[in-house]
């Protein structure tokens, strides 16, 4: 990982690109997911998509995440995860 500050933008912006495809499949327009937007409750990703999607991120930005301390609701939507993925980042990147 570079020595650039990984921010909730960079995280989020990976996590809609990432789910392009099943957010379009799901007839969601990528551009106009917000960050209260759940990614579990609106179809987009079942539980074990939720495993592939921090499988992915933690891959994308060369980290190791826990979020063993995130709310579990925190999991599937996009502002808080990507919050969540960037708050633990930082002392990675340090």
């Amino acid at each position: 990982m570079s020595s650039i500050p990984l921010t909730a933008a960079d995280v989020r912006a990976f996590v809609v690109a990432d789910l392009a495809d099943a957010l379009t499949e799901n007839g969601i327009d990528p551009d106009a997911v917000g960050d209260d937007f759940d990614l579990l409750t609106s179809g987009v990703i079942d539980s074990f998509g939720i495993l592939e999607l921090i499988a992915d991120v933690n891959e994308h930005f060369g980290i190791e995440i826990d979020f063993e301390e995130l709310d579990p609701e925190g999991l599937t939507i996009v502002g808080q995860f990507s919050a969540y993925v960037a708050r633990m980042a930082a002392p990675a990147a340090a």
